[in-house]
Parts: structure tokens; sequence; C-alpha cells
């Protein structure tokens, strides 16, 4: 039984596929792209001057258990005018009749701010003529109030829902077509004149920062998850002022959107109204995502400078791992880096202040990294973190300290010349610890050979011509200084290898006899016995019952 409620409803038209789609694509920077997303809640205003009428219309339908959000209500033309400025609903009802504003003027002003909205409009069978007169706005579809209930609302806007979806599709095309033609200068001029996106316009880049391991940086990739949530933050309007327009990825780890900035901003809010919109997008995925990123945005530009601006700031994000505490960047604040550096020189200085005495191994990662920071490019940065990371792994391995060496992704300078000043004043302090016992510093350097190569066939004949000295006085000069001889020494650190290999990664007697230095698993077996008084398998079950 329907409702004694009298109405008629009438839908506004979506847009129409052109008989040319790119006349359609040419028109959507003029459209309103601050709305949800596909498949996500469609926001609904109400808009009727009896306070009764309105209250049975939102007990009517279970709104948000059918994918609807009601956004606000309103008791008159005006007031829905001004609601409509705060919620931006992609639907209003109204009634047709209404003092002041009527529901006529009322579509003819939605129809002005945004051609998309759909309005439904309540009206009796005697408001039917002038009903009619909404064609002219757009209007195309009506129901009258007598007839309506809640099957025949759900099932009007289940039709709106649809060709909004289907709109929705075509214009994310449209979008992603114009968006690379602009960045990339590619559109024709007379066809560049027709996309009016208006003047107030600023690109924003959202890059997802890649890590350096080992000196190396590892190129990342946005997944699905990523996308959606960049999709969904990137479309929320900035306080009804600044509004998505279009996006595009433009590379695999970097994601380009234009935005448009409402004539009503002054100058003087433009760029806290940017840097709020990088901070909300920034925020919100690394958020949900828990990953790392980094924003890059233009000042305010003009349609034609949006392919220049875009060179500009493609360029600049690849130095995205030189920035420091900010996160956020304007393109104003980011220097040209060209000159090209050569760090031979400054690696090797690095090395001698960590070999001597008196050596100053942070100043000289401090003074290698200001050069870094100051003038080097993105390819110099490549080549000069893997040669230090390089040299890093080397001294670890001579001295033996491995653990120093860490294997972790990191994604700023600044935290890898943290990493790296730490790491270098450890193994200096760990090998002046050894030369304050007395060592002499050929000793020094025969304890680190041995250390870093006891898996080979040593002999103190070996050594000899490696430190250019003969072989038989090293044997003396070691075995004055340390108490051991060049044999009983070599045995030791092989044996603790041994020891840590049976204990950490649980090997087996034959692979730990083969990593330690030993050809045959008996001979080792022999050495381990006489040292620790244990075979291998009982040091290692004991070790396992611990």
């Amino acid at each position: 039984m329907a409702p004694e409620f009298p109405g008629l409803f009438y839908l506004s038209r979506m847009i129409n596929a052109d008989r040319n789609g790119v006349q359609n694509a040419q028109r959507f920077g003029q459209m309103n792209y601050g709305k949800e997303r596909t498949g996500k809640m469609l926001k609904i205003m109400l808009v009727d001057d009896e306070v009764l009428a309105l209250e049975y219309l939102k007990s009517m339908v279970d709104w948000e258990a059918n994918g609807y959000q009601i956004v606000g209500c309103a008791t008159s033309g005006k007031k829905a005018m001004e609601l409509y400025e705060k919620t931006q609903p992609q639907i209003v009802i109204s009634d047709i009749r209404m003092p002041g504003t009527d529901g006529l003027e009322l579509t003819r002003w939605l129809k002005e701010q945004n051609r998309e909205v759909v309005i439904i409009l309540l009206s009796a069978y005697k408001d039917f003529d002038y009903a009619q007169k909404g064609i002219r706005y757009g209007v195309s579809n009506y129901l009258l109030k007598h007839e309506l209930s809640s099957e025949l609302i759900l099932k009007e806007l289940e039709g709106i829902r649809e060709k909004l979806e289907r709109a929705d599709g075509r214009k994310k095309i449209y979008q992603k077509y114009f968006m690379n033609q602009l960045i990339y200068d590619q559109v024709p001029s007379e066809e560049l004149d027709e996309v009016a996106f208006g003047s107030r316009l600023f690109l924003l880049l959202v890059h997802k920062r890649n890590p350096v391991i080992q000196g190396v940086f590892i190129e990342t990739c946005w997944t699905e998850e990523e996308q959606d949530e960049l999709e969904e933050v990137m479309q929320e309007n900035l306080e009804n002022i600044v509004f998505y327009v279009a996006d595009v990825q433009v590379t695999r780890n970097n994601w380009m959107m234009l935005y448009r900035i409402e004539n009503t901003a002054s100058k003087y809010t433009i760029n806290s109204l940017i840097r709020r919109k990088c901070t909300q997008i920034q925020k919100k995925l690394e958020e949900k995502t828990k990953c790392h990123f980094n924003i890059l945005h233009s000042y305010e530009i003009t349609q034609g400078e949006i392919s220049s601006v875009f060179r500009r700031m493609s360029n600049r994000v690849r130095y995205a791992f030189f920035w420091k505490d900010h996160k956020t960047c304007s393109l104003l604040e980011l220097p040209e880096k060209d000159e090209k550096m050569l760090w031979g020189e400054g690696i090797r200085a690095l090395r001698e202040s960590v070999m001597e005495e008196e050596g100053e191994p942070e100043k000289r990662i401090e003074e290698l990294f200001e050069k870094l920071e100051e003038k080097a490019s993105l390819e110099d940065c490549k080549m000069f973190l893997p040669a230090v990371s390089n040299l890093l792994e080397e001294l670890c391995e001579s001295e033996n300290c491995p653990e120093i060496y860490q294997e972790r992704p990191m994604y700023t300078l600044e935290e890898m010349k943290s990493y790296y000043m730490e790491s270098f004043r450890k193994i200096h302090d760990r090998r002046m610890e050894k030369m304050q016992m007395g060592y002499s510093r050929i000793v020094v350097d025969m304890i680190g050979y041995i250390r870093k190569n006891y898996r080979q066939e040593l002999s103190l004949e070996m050594l000899g011509e490696v430190f250019h000295m003969n072989g038989v006085y090293l044997g003396q000069i070691f075995k004055k200084e340390t108490g051991n001889t060049f044999l009983k020494y070599l045995t030791m650190v092989r044996m603790e290898e041994a020891k840590r290999l049976l204990r950490e990664e649980n090997r087996t007697v034959s692979e730990t006899a083969e990593l330690v230095g030993y050809r045959t698993s008996q001979y080792f077996s022999q050495i381990f016995m006489k040292t620790t008084g244990m075979k291998p398998q009982e040091y290692k079950r004991q070790k396992e019952t611990l």
C-alpha cells in the first residue's frame, strides 16, 4: 500500500556518452572530482520545508544498509545551498514547492555548481506542468508522491548508482588519457585550449621510497592495496577549496596528481592548503600501508605550465633519499644537483682514519656526506654508497667484528650517515683495543688477516709473501707479542668459529669442518676434541639441550 504522501521524483540525467569520446574527455576538467569512489556510500541530501515530511522520508529507507549516506537535511532552498557547499552530495532529494527558493531554482543553482549532481524533486499531480520546466535544467525522470515507497526509491537510486558507476569508469579513462597528454605536452594546442581546468592548479607527486640495503637502492613499486588507499585519500576534498582533478602513475613508484584551487582562496592561504593536502595524503598512506612515502608538491601553476613543472618535479623526486627530516617538500625548496663527484680519495681517507691511532672516522664520514648532500647527483650517490658499504664489510671481516655490519633497509641519507659513523667508530675502537694490548702494527695486521682468511690454507711462508717480510721472522714476533704460535692462534680462531657454527647455525660436522678450513671431518674432529675436550657431535647436542 503506497503511503498517503504525495510526491513526484525528478531524476537528473547523467552525462551521456558523446558521439566523440574525446569531446567528453576534453570537458573533464570542468567537472567536480571530489566524489566517493565506485562501490562506496553515495551521499544524499534531503530538502523539504515541512519538517514532518522530511522526517518521514528519512525513515522510509534503511539508507546506510543499502549503500547510501544522508549527509544533511535542509528546510529551505537557501539552507540547502549552504549545506551543499559543506557536504558535496551526489544526490539531492528536494520538494518542488517551497517558499523562497523552490525546487526548480535550487536545481538550476546545483547544476551550475556541478552538472553531475542528481536532483530528485518531490511534487504532486497538480505541479506536473510546473515540474516540466525542470527539463531545461537537466531533469529527465519523475515519480508521483502517492506512488512513493521504499521499494520504488531504492529501484530509482540503484538506477542512478549504475549510471554514476558507468560515468565514473568513462571519466577515469578520460582523466588518465588527458593527464598523460598534459604532463608530456602531447595535447594539440587547439584541444588544450578547450580543456578548461581553470588557472589555479598545482601538481602533487607521491613517491614510494626506495630502501638502501648494503649500499644498493632496491626499487619498489605500488601494490594494489597501496593504490586503493591512495585513490581514496587523494579524492577527498580539502576544506571545500582544494579539489582533485586527475591522476596518473608515471613510474613504478611515482604517482602524479593534479588539483584545483577554488578562486575564493587567497594567495596567502594557498601554500598552507597545499601543504595540508600533502600531509593528509602522506599521513593516511603511511598509517594504512606501513610503508614509507615522500610527497613533492608544486607551487600554484596554470594549465600551460603543467608539462614543464612535471619534468622538474620528476627530476627532483629522484633525490628524495637526500631529504632530511621532512617527508613533504615544495619544488621551490629543492636545489639542482648535477655536479659529478669522484669518491676514490675520500674512501681511501676513510680507510686510513680507521687504521690510524689518531684517526677520526666520524669526521671523514661527515665530510663525505656533506659533499654528497651539497653537490652530488643521484648517480654519484649510487656509486658512493656501495663503495662505503663494501669498505665497512671488508673491515668488519678483517677485524673480526661481523656483528657491526647490518643488512637492514634504510630510507634517508641522514639515516645512512648515522649508521656509518657509528659502525666505523666501533671498528676503529676495536682495532685500537688490540694495539693498546701492546701489539705492533704488523701483528695487528697479521691478526686481521688470519681472522679474515682462516678458511684458507695459511702458513707463515704465505703471510711472509703478503706482508713482504720473512715468514720465520713474522712467526717469532707474533709469538713474542701474543704468547701464541701462529698455528695455535689460527687453530683458536677456527675453533671459535666452529663452535659458533655448531651452536647458532646448527651445521653438521662435515659442513663445519669445511667452513673453518679443514679438508676432512675426521681431522677436524680430532683438533676439536683436543681443544674443547669433547667431540663436535657432543658439543652440538649439549648446546641443543641448554
